[in-house]
């Protein structure tokens, strides 16, 4: 009786110790998917059992017992993507701030169209305000904040009553006088920025200020959210160089192209 037991015990254990064991499996994956592949989703904090972050800014937790029993212990993307879904569309619709007390600190910034279309899976009134830019590439707006950023949506923008080439023009005054400013600590205009405020890649937008001093026909890359480069047409391929190797060591990747903008559009030409 007492040798029943001890086996009934031995494998006892030995169950728990499996399912132990393919729980911190799966929420190694789990937590890694969620850091990974959600761009709008910031994990703060996690424990064995919850992780508890930001979705879209707003405060979120997910019970990682109760995912690991709903998939029965074998990880999976869309099941995974299912769930980030679902707590997407249960957000609630920020409250809009009154426009007068944030206009000095709207401001544009350059992101990959994925990251935008990310918003497209919450509710409408959380979408992004966006306009093309380069293939690949859009211009979306944020408030800045103290040490924090909040994107403009399309409830905010309603709720402004604004459209979308008027917040440009605001993003674009604020980020020229933010420029200024920078300039003014740098000795001036640069070939190269990076890692400044956050604001590089955004600055290609306002070209003519920031290129070097007897560059006749300029050239500019963005091959990383917080990296700006800035040449003349007759050191192209030193900058496709620069740019190449920038973007192939990007945090924050945005495109190893090299453009020359053109005033009539928002739209760059692509010079390679």
């Amino acid at each position: 009786m007492t040798g029943l037991w001890v086996a009934g015990a031995l494998a006892l254990a030995a169950a728990l110790w499996w399912v132990r064991r393919r729980y911190d499996g799966f929420r190694f994956w789990a937590v890694a998917r969620l850091r990974d592949v959600y761009p709008d989703l910031a994990v703060e904090h996690e424990t064995p059992t919850e992780i508890t972050g930001r979705l879209a800014g707003v405060p979120v937790r997910l019970d990682l017992a109760s995912l690991f029993r709903q998939l029965k212990g074998h990880p999976g993307g869309a099941a995974l993507d299912q769930v980030v879904d679902a707590m997407r569309a249960a957000l609630p619709a920020p409250e809009s701030p009154p426009f007068h007390s944030v206009r000095a600190a709207v401001l544009p910034l350059i992101k990959p169209a994925a990251f935008a279309e990310v918003y497209r899976r919450y509710p409408p009134a959380l979408h992004l305000v966006t306009l093309p830019f380069a293939e690949g590439l859009v211009v979306v707006y944020v408030i800045l904040g103290f040490q924090q950023i909040i994107y403009v949506t399309t409830g905010m923008q309603q709720a402004w009553q604004t459209t979308t080439e008027e917040l440009h023009r605001l993003a674009l005054e604020n980020l020229r006088r933010r420029t200024e400013h920078l300039l003014m600590e740098l000795g001036g205009p640069q070939a190269a920025y990076a890692h400044l405020d956050g604001f590089e890649a955004a600055r290609i937008l306002i070209p003519d200020l920031v290129t070097p001093p007897g560059v006749a026909d300029p050239l500019l890359a963005i091959p990383d959210e917080h990296i700006l480069l800035a040449g003349d047409a007759r050191d192209a391929a030193r900058l496709a160089q620069e740019a190449a190797a920038a973007y192939a060591g990007a945090r924050s990747p945005l495109s190893p192209a090299i453009f020359r903008l053109r005033e009539a559009s928002l739209v760059p030409e692509v010079v390679s």
